[in-house]
């Protein structure tokens, strides 16, 4: 046994760490953006303005952010009869992957549109992306959080 006891759920499946728990909410922070200005009903579409001057690049925002969010729900969906739920997240990691590309050239289309002003907003952005994608390149244990677990009985 690679992992201790306690990181694994009741089904035998390895629970995902928290560093892929922080990278998807990264992932879906149009969500929580779009979630907060619909809680705070009388500021929300200037909070939205402020962050989104562009409605597009929040559609675009929430559009890419909805892989995380499904990988999110689904991975504690995982059971050993869920062969469709445990398919899904099976390819999750190559998913999350191709979610943080996406954002990156989203970024980079930006940037460009601002003809390559330096922002920090930007920068950090990219940043984070590119230590992500690094992140679930090489981290075993994330590799290990896709993979079904080893059945005893066969």
């Amino acid at each position: 046994m690679r992992y201790a006891i306690e990181q694994y759920d009741t089904h035998g499946y390895l629970k995902a760490p928290v560093w892929l728990w922080l990278g998807w909410i990264f992932l879906a922070r149009a969500w929580l953006v779009f979630v907060m200005a619909g809680v705070s009903r009388s500021s929300g579409s200037d909070i939205l303005a402020w962050v989104y001057p562009n409605s597009a690049t929040l559609y675009l925002g929430l559009l890419s952010g909805l892989p995380g969010l499904a990988l999110m729900w689904l991975i504690g969906l995982r059971h050993q009869q869920r062969t469709k739920i445990n398919a899904l997240v099976r390819n999750g990691r190559w998913l999350t992957i191709l979610t943080v590309l996406v954002q990156s050239i989203q970024v980079g289309y930006h940037t460009y549109l601002q003809h390559g002003i330096f922002h920090w907003a930007n920068a950090l952005t990219l940043l984070i992306l590119l230590w992500l994608v690094l992140y679930l390149l090489r981290s075993r244990r994330v590799k290990d959080c896709f993979c079904e677990p080893i059945d005893a009985n066969r």
